[in-house]
């Protein structure tokens, strides 16, 4: 308890040096959560999307004819589809749904129509995806769904719509066609892509077939794909390469080429956006986050480094007389690690709560740098909740590093210190 006391002693004696050496701490903590945070918000495991390390999207494709034409697209045919991701090995679930979102306008009768972001789903999808259901249930076969014009409300929606969340059973309007409403579930973050909707309706396969026959390219669909539990990306990847090969094979007789460009894709792989006609470069973006977490790291270590150094000059005459007195050198190293390690501690603390009020407060700042969203209204609306912030590890990580950084940084002028000659330095000889 003493030893703290003196610890706690010696930083109120230099309240400057302390307080800057643990802004520094608690700034290079904020900007590496900041930046660790947003950077794998769209690969993390968070629910409904639970299972964001399992899952795939089959979606891209490019073809090339000669040197007049190259088209490319993130959305494919169902005939693409079936030929490339039906029947994988070690594939959980397949859903196929309409590669993007729609704004329809939804109402009720008699009622003013409001616009709202819509996906068409096959049945499928609710088992790729743990969404919570306030009332009714999810649709369990899409061709009857569609033929009986079903739909799931978000919680929002059926608020809007009926000022209440228990709706299923009730009827709404959809572009003025009439709908039966056979599930209510809970609202979904704009920052997960793969979910996020406020009415969901039921995709028949049967018609894209009818409307697309055997058409390849041109679509309007994308594959979601959950592997089984320790299946490895790569492995699916090497079956989809394969079957690139041999339908590349085939309509080569039509003077076209068909590229792969690694799909399907990951989550981590699909939040940085690379295009339709072009490789997912994760190297390179693992390259350049590792420097920029390398430099917000340095920061503290720096800091640091000159602090303790500072700190050690004004302490000179009381390490010789503790010397004179009989301290032992680990003691007075113990000491000044001690002070550093304190330092981290609260540094980090500070830095873990500025992180997460400033996420929470100003997020739309780093998810418009980030490129999540498409649109300034998604941004200025979006609030992530603290399931999506908090991820202990992130904290932990740079805890750890900035206290190895810190220990680092004070190891050496701590060693020097306790090696003075005690008359030298009582005498404030330098």
């Amino acid at each position: 308890m003493n030893y703290f006391r003196q610890i706690i002693y010696e930083m109120k004696h230099q309240r400057m040096m302390t307080w800057v050496a643990i802004s520094g701490t608690a700034l290079s903590i904020f900007l590496v959560m900041a930046f660790f945070i947003v950077d794998n918000l769209s690969s993390v495991d968070i629910a409904p999307e639970s299972s964001r390390s399992r899952i795939l999207l089959g979606a891209g494709i490019h073809i090339k004819e000669g040197d007049q034409y190259d088209s490319s697209g993130m959305d494919i045919t169902l005939s693409f589809a079936e030929k490339i991701y039906t029947g994988l090995d070690g594939i959980e679930e397949i859903s196929i749904v309409r590669g993007d979102k729609a704004a329809e306008q939804l109402s009720t009768a008699g009622n003013e129509p409001f616009v709202a972001d819509g996906r068409k789903v096959d049945a499928n999808y609710w088992k790729i995806f743990d969404f919570k259901f306030i009332d009714g249930k999810p649709f369990d076969d899409s061709k009857r769904a569609s033929s009986e014009r079903s739909v799931v409300l978000s919680r929002s929606a059926a608020r809007r719509l009926f000022n209440e969340d228990k709706v299923a059973g009730r009827d709404i309007e959809l572009r003025m066609i009439p709908y039966h409403v056979v599930g209510v579930v809970e609202d979904v973050s704009p920052l997960l892509d793969h979910t996020y909707g406020h009415f969901f309706t039921a995709l028949d396969v049967d018609q894209y077939r009818n409307v697309e026959k055997d058409e390849l390219w041109g679509g309007s669909l994308s594959v979601i794909l959950k592997m089984k539990e320790g299946v490895d990306a790569s492995y699916i990847k090497k079956q989809v390469k394969s079957r690139y090969d041999r339908l590349a094979a085939e309509i080569k007789k039509q003077n076209k080429e068909l590229i792969y460009h690694q799909q399907p894709f990951t989550t981590e792989e699909l939040s940085h956006s690379f295009g339709s006609n072009n490789d997912p470069d994760m190297a390179s973006h693992h390259r350049s986050q590792w420097i920029i977490y390398t430099i917000l790291l340095l920061l503290p270590a720096i800091n640091l480094s000159s602090m303790t150094r500072s700190r050690l000059r004004h302490r000179v005459s009381e390490i010789g007389v503790r010397r004179a007195f009989g301290a032992k050198k680990v003691d007075i190293i113990g000491q000044l690690l001690g002070e550093n390690l304190l330092i981290t501690c609260i540094g980090g603390l500070i830095g873990f709560i500025l992180c997460l009020f400033f996420l929470y407060l100003a997020s739309h700042l780093f998810f418009e740098m980030s490129g999540i969203f498409e649109t300034s209204l998604e941004v200025l609306n979006v609030r992530p909740d603290l399931s999506m912030l908090f991820r202990w590890q992130n904290f932990l990580i740079a805890f750890v590093v900035c206290f190895i950084l810190n220990i680092v940084s004070a190891t050496v002028p701590a060693w020097q210190a306790s090696r003075r000659n005690p008359a030298e330095a009582i005498s404030g000889v330098h």
